[in-house]
């Protein structure tokens, strides 16, 4: 077992993420305040009639385009492009 403290605030790290990163010296907390993550969206993009995949973006991205991301049934994409 690899017993690390953390660089700035001394309390124990994780072992769940020394497993993943074993060269880290900070605990998650303070990993997450010095580097935080930025949220993602995702939205399902339907190829066909049964098969599907997902679209990630940017949250930002997403707010400023989610007007055509609103599905409304049948050419839901095309209503809503149409609305501008």
């Amino acid at each position: 077992m690899n017993i690390k403290y953390c660089k700035c605030c001394a309390s124990l790290i994780e072992e769940e993420r020394l497993e993943v990163l074993p060269d880290t010296v900070f605990c998650s907390p303070c990993a997450q305040k010095i580097q935080p993550v930025k949220p993602r969206k995702g939205i399902m993009v339907w190829g066909s009639k049964d098969c599907a995949e997902i679209q990630t973006m940017s949250a930002e991205y997403y707010n400023q385009n989610k007007r055509y991301f609103v599905a409304n049934g049948a050419r839901s994409v095309v209503k809503n492009f149409m609305r501008g």
